[in-house]
């Protein structure tokens, strides 16, 4: 099921590669100058401080992974991935301070990840946008020889159940739960919007519908909104952005209780 698709897709090529392209200036600068700091601060190549150094590697690889899958999942082409871990290896190879630093990746391709990126918002009652890469990470130099081999699997996921209450003439409440995850664990919505399809067109639900929404604090939302459609069931659709500033949408059909 698809809807209103412009809605998220509103900027223009130009601006999402403006967007890309800063987003991809801002990693390399934070971890050029996180590295620079650390090895500031550090004098020997003892197994502590080779440690720190690949936990900020491994930290700043986690971060492309995650303005990427963001940049995709709100309109992006999914080469973007590639793109960013590229230049984040770029910075990589210019870091010296143990010997020399290599990164190599490769993003999974199969019948679910395109490029690395797994978008599904189609299914009934749950979502995923996901990124997946295997990496390599080396460093060689005098007394350093150190090879990590490691995935990284980062996927926001949404499940969405729920029922409708038949009210007076075409008149209905329908009653959501919605539960936000990031990588299985349970996860904060930075925001969440709905929509309901009636004759063909969907239509934004908001405090004319007396939209309700209640926050337990642990990813889990109640939603309440009353709707006017003839149908015996309504089919709803949840926008969810979590606090990394992914973007994901779970569609299910509410039946009367």
């Amino acid at each position: 099921m698809r809807k209103r698709t412009k809605k998220f897709r509103a900027n223009s090529s130009g601006q999402l590669l403006i967007i890309a392209a800063l987003a991809i200036a801002v990693l390399i600068s934070a971890t050029t100058v996180y590295v620079y700091e650390l090895s500031e601060e550090t004098n020997s190549t003892d197994a502590g401080s080779i440690s720190d150094f690949v936990l900020a590697l491994k930290q700043s690889i986690r971060n492309t992974m995650t303005s990427s899958l963001a940049n995709v999942s709100k309109g992006g082409e999914k080469a973007v991935l590639a793109a960013n871990l590229d230049k984040l290896s770029q910075v990589i190879r210019s870091l010296h301070q143990f010997g020399i630093c290599q990164l190599d990746y490769t993003v999974r391709n199969d019948s679910t990840y395109d490029s690395g990126v797994w978008l599904s918002w189609n299914m009934s009652g749950l979502g995923v946008s996901s990124a997946y890469a295997n990496f390599t990470l080396k460093v060689n130099g005098l007394g350093t020889n150190l090879t990590v081999d490691y995935t990284l699997n980062m996927t926001t996921s949404v499940t969405i159940s729920g029922y409708c209450t038949q009210l007076t003439g075409s008149e209905k409440m329908v009653n959501l739960t919605c539960r936000v995850y990031d990588d299985g664990e349970n996860a904060l919505a930075r925001n969440i919007s709905l929509s309901y399809e009636n004759l063909g067109s969907w239509i934004p639900i908001n405090s004319s519908n007396n939209l309700s929404i209640m926050d337990y604090g642990n990813g889990t939302y109640t939603i309440s909104f009353m709707v006017n459609a003839p149908a015996d069931s309504v089919q709803v659709s949840v926008d969810v952005y979590d606090l990394r500033g992914i973007f994901v949408r779970a569609n299910v059909t509410c039946y009367n209780s």
